[in-house]
């Protein structure tokens, strides 16, 4: 029974937070029912933080929005906590509005998510795919048209260049041999940068 005990105890943290576990939360935004014609309500949600303390405000810029409503704090089944923040605004009032949360696993690094649901992490991250993707594009596109390039060269190539009666064919085929393996191996940097990319970011 002991050696049970003791086999268990490095996983008591994950379903259990201890009281020197800090678990981060996580947050996302939503819009509730409509509370008055040309209004919105604006729902911040907070999960699986712990320990319970926990700050979280609607703001426009640094500016708190005094209209911020809190539900209690409900507890999650493993341990950590719930919050919700709710902001009733006129519906052409919402732009530049952002929730803010503050707690202590983040260690001053608050989380931001601008109203829309468009965290800043998120936009970073879909920019880096995108620029990705277009230069990948890009260079798809140049080395076909290096290939094609080879390719009308070769017939005329003087039986000079290539003696022992080398064949043409052979040529053409070495020669769009050479233009993947170059065009793989851009493209395998730049997937490589990418990830290093995704990685600082994140």
């Amino acid at each position: 029974m002991l050696f049970l005990l003791l086999l268990l105890l490095p996983f008591r943290e994950l379903c259990c937070p201890g009281e020197s576990t800090a678990v981060k939360p996580e947050a996302w935004v939503s819009s509730g029912p409509n509370p008055r014609p040309g209004h919105l309500l604006l729902v911040c949600h907070v999960s699986g933080f712990y320990p319970k303390p926990v700050w979280v405000r609607w703001m426009r810029g640094e500016q708190e929005q005094v209209g911020t409503q809190h539900s209690d704090l409900l507890p999650n089944a493993d341990g950590t906590w719930y919050l919700r923040a709710t902001l009733d605004v006129a519906a052409g009032e919402a732009a530049g509005l952002s929730c803010r949360v503050k707690h202590s696993s983040l260690r001053g690094h608050d989380i931001i998510i601008h109203w829309g649901g468009y965290s800043i992490l998120l936009i970073l991250i879909c920019l880096t795919i995108v620029v990705t993707l277009v230069m990948l594009v890009v260079v798809d596109s140049s080395f076909k048209k290096q290939c094609s390039n080879w390719n009308f060269i070769s017939p005329h190539v003087s039986s000079a260049a290539f003696p022992m009666g080398a064949n043409t064919q052979d040529t053409r085929s070495s020669g769009r041999q050479l233009c993947l393996a170059q065009e793989l191996w851009i493209i395998n940097r730049f997937l490589k940068k990418w990830k290093t990319s995704l990685k600082q970011i994140w």
